[in-house]
Order: structure tokens, then C-alpha cells, then sequence
């Protein structure tokens, strides 16, 4: 009993804690999923020219298997979300570049698949929507949280400087909470990530063949 009292604790105060960092920080939050649908919708119509010319002869369906788990999928994006977050004490530069390089690549993947299934996009945005909606949020989040990791640096620093302040101890903590608030975005964006991979993995494709006729 005492135990699922904890786990309710805990969970009701991650909750308030995830409220609470997603209030602080929804301008950046907003302002990065701003950039990346800038970036997909300028590669959607930039590359679409010369994806055509290079892959329109290119039959959809040859029979190769490129299914791939969910827990690849989790794993793969995960793995990839952390090493970006933890790697943005670089001036939060790998941060940005990856919500640019996501938006990039997707787009630039649709143009492919859009080409070789020869529907005009109808296939892709179909498969993309029901694991997107989690993943590219997960995405834009991580981003989020890199930045958020170098401002913390950043505010640390000019705390240490602060003639107020006394000691890193004290600087830490005047600190720590824009810290704290990254650390409860990542596992949220986990968590958005789990439940994508087998989205992604088990359902996008047989929706999205299902309503569009592939």
C-alpha cells in the first residue's frame, strides 16, 4: 500500500513538474516546431524536381523486406535523442541542427516515397501522421531540452560570477531548476517516443496502404 502511494506521488509530481516545463519553455517549444516545418515544407518543394528524376522509374515494392521493430525503432531514436542532449553543452548547437536535419530528411524521404508509390505524398502523410504526431513532438522536445541544457550551463556560470553568490553549491542551485525542468522533458519525450515505435513499426504502414489503396 505504501508503495502505490510512493508511485501515485511520484507520478502526480512528475506531472506537475512535466505542466510546469512545458509552461516555461513554450515559446522555444512553439519556436522550434516552427523551424522544422519550415525546413520540411522548403525541402518538400525543393527536392520534389530531382527525386522525380532520379528515382521515377523506380517501382514501389520490390519485395525486400526493410520491416524493422519497434524496439529497434525506440532504440535507434532514443539513443539518438540522448547523444543529441547530452552533446548541446556545445553552445546547444547540435540541438538546432538536428530539428533542421529531421525536417530535411523527412521531407526529402517523402519526395521519395511519394515518387516511387507515384500518389502525390497521399501514402506518405498517411503513414507519417499516426506515429509522427509522437515522434517529430519527441523530436522538437529533445531539441527543446538541448538548448535548455546549454542555457543551464550558461546561468551557471554567471551564477559562479555573481558576487551575491557564494560557492558553485549556491550557484547550482539558483541554477538547477531550468536543469531539472530539460531532464523532465527528455523522459516525456521518451515516453512519446514508446508509444511511436510501435505505431510506426505495426500500424502506419497497413493504415496508410489500407486507405490510400497501395
Amino acid at each position: 500500500m505504501k508503495n502505490r502511494i510512493k508511485d501515485m506521488n511520484f507520478i502526480l509530481r512528475f506531472k506537475d513538474l512535466l505542466i510546469e516545463a512545458l509552461r516555461d519553455n513554450k515559446k522555444l517549444i512553439i519556436g522550434l516546431y516552427i523551424l522544422f516545418i519550415i525546413c520540411f515544407v522548403a525541402a518538400w518543394f525543393l527536392s520534389a524536381s530531382k527525386v522525380q528524376m532520379a528515382f521515377a522509374n523506380i517501382p514501389f515494392g520490390n519485395g525486400t523486406d526493410i520491416s524493422i521493430s519497434a524496439l529497434e525503432l525506440f532504440i535507434h531514436n532514443a539513443s539518438g535523442g540522448i547523444m543529441i542532449y547530452l552533446s548541446s553543452i556545445l553552445f546547444a548547437i547540435p540541438a538546432i541542427v538536428m530539428i533542421i536535419y529531421d525536417g530535411i530528411n523527412i521531407a526529402v524521404i517523402g519526395q521519395l516515397i511519394s515518387t516511387v508509390t507515384h500518389n502525390d505524398g497521399m501514402f506518405y502523410f498517411v503513414y507519417l501522421i499516426p506515429h509522427g504526431i509522437f515522434e517529430i513532438t519527441a523530436s522538437v522536445i529533445q531539441s527543446a531540452c538541448g538548448v535548455m541544457l546549454f542555457r543551464f550551463i550558461c546561468r551557471f556560470i554567471k551564477a559562479i560570477h555573481n558576487s551575491e553568490i557564494h560557492g558553485t553549491s549556491e550557484a547550482f542551485n539558483s541554477s538547477k531548476k531550468i536543469l531539472i525542468q530539460s531532464i523532465v522533458l527528455m523522459v516525456f519525450s521518451i515516453i512519446l517516443l514508446l508509444i511511436a515505435a510501435p505505431i510506426e513499426a505495426y500500424v502506419s504502414v497497413p493504415v496508410a496502404e489500407f486507405l490510400t489503396g497501395v
